[in-house]
């Protein structure tokens, strides 16, 4: 990539050695296995001098290079215009006290934002944009293609399990709960800023529900994201226990987790514990080469007594959060389930057990930077926000 350009003061003797600098520098030729979307220098060159990061935070980034060359830029969006800049920009990304992601050591480069998103590079999810009112009042500006590709992706708020959606409000989730007629109901609530904290309100924790019978039964255990009065679930465990009389064909579990959640092909038989992973554009892949089932995959009880797990939202670093929507998707669904049978194969067994789990580390991250918001500002104003609402041989359900 070509010399980047330091993000200065707009004067003209900046402008001039910031032109020589770049001029005298050869450009190094894009590795030829990746398709680097470059621009005009002169338009990098006047984004530079105009630029301000106090207002402009990260909305994406995207990478150019193959390893262990590779350059990751971020663009930009002014936060009182809503208008997007059109070149990446070089730098050291922080999580800024308002839950948005700003450049520390800025350098514009010649590399277009534009272009990386029409190419499908630019990677969005985890990125908290709130505009002032000039930007919201603005109409988007997205193209005819992107804007039909992101009507039609798949979004972790479409992945169900046996009925609760991820993203969910709590109320939705008490109704779905409410339909299953299970016998137990646990409801966990937190306080955002620490059980000894006044500031930052409480929210729902977790819903739980099961059945009376844990050998032969079922139940949810529900956890939501940390931001009071506007709760959404970021993870679920269903676990369904059958009797020897009741056991459910393992190929009636298989045929119904491949409709629902594809990856594998039709037919294939699944692997002892299956994943999906489901990616930024929609498309879902199979397996746990990142080991994302270990926050939530195995097999889970079937009965609870005072479910209270620690809010992964609030023990989670942003980056960390990051680093496992890049690596394993916006969402992880996982299965496993114990045979009553032996050691049969899917093909001919009956399954005693199964546990089908999701996760969104995304919609975690979009919970983490709210509750870090809320509690910055609580701890500015001295108030609290407002408290949560406390109300009250055909495949199974998957």
């Amino acid at each position: 990539m070509r010399t980047l350009l330091r993000i200065a003061s707009a004067s003209r003797a900046c402008a001039t050695s910031l032109l020589l600098c770049y001029s005298g520098t050869a450009a190094a030729d894009p590795p030829t296995d990746t398709v680097a979307p470059t621009g005009s220098f002169f338009s990098s060159l006047k984004q530079a001098l105009k630029q301000d990061l106090n207002y402009e935070v990260v909305r994406g980034h995207f990478d150019v290079g193959s390893p262990p060359d590779t350059h990751r830029f971020y663009c930009l969006v002014d936060t009182r215009t809503g208008r997007n800049e059109d070149y990446g920009v070089g730098g050291d990304p922080f999580l800024r006290a308002d839950g948005m992601t700003g450049i520390k050591a800025g350098a514009v480069s010649p590399a277009s934002c534009d272009k990386a998103e029409k190419q499908g590079m630019l990677i969005t999810t985890g990125y908290v944009v709130n505009l002032g009112s000039k930007a919201a009042n603005k109409p988007a500006s997205l193209p005819k293609q992107t804007a039909e590709l992101n009507r039609n992706a798949v979004t972790p708020e479409k992945i169900d399990v046996a009925g609760v959606k991820l993203g969910m409000s709590p109320d939705q989730v008490r109704a779905v709960l409410k339909s299953k007629t299970l016998s137990n109901h646990y409801e966990s609530m937190e306080a955002l800023g620490g059980a000894h904290s006044n500031n930052g309100g409480r929210f729902v924790n977790v819903i739980a529900a099961w059945s009376a019978t844990p050998q032969e039964g079922e139940s949810f255990e529900v956890m939501f994201t940390p931001i009071p009065g506007r709760e959404r679930v970021m993870a679920i465990v269903h676990s369904v226990a059958y009797s020897t009389d009741t056991a459910v064909a393992a190929m009636a579990v298989q045929t119904g987790l491949e409709s629902k959640y594809g990856g594998y092909a039709v037919g294939e038989e699944l692997p002892e514990s299956p994943t999906w992973r489901l990616q930024i554009g929609g498309n879902v892949l199979t397996g746990d080469s990142c080991n994302g089932r270990s926050v939530f995959g195995g097999l889970g009880k079937a009965d609870f007594s005072t479910p209270a797990r620690q809010n992964l939202a609030l023990k989670t670093t942003a980056d960390e959060f990051r680093n496992e929507i890049e690596q394993c998707g916006v969402a992880i669904v996982t299965e496993d389930q114990s045979m009553a049978n032996g050691h049969e194969s899917r093909r001919d067994g009956l399954i005693a057990r199964f546990t089908v789990s999701a996760y969104s580390p995304a919609i975690a991250l979009d919970g983490a930077s709210a509750a870090l918001q809320l509690l910055q500002t609580a701890g500015n104003s001295g108030g609290t926000p407002p408290p949560a609402s406390t109300k009250d041989s055909s495949p199974p359900n998957l």
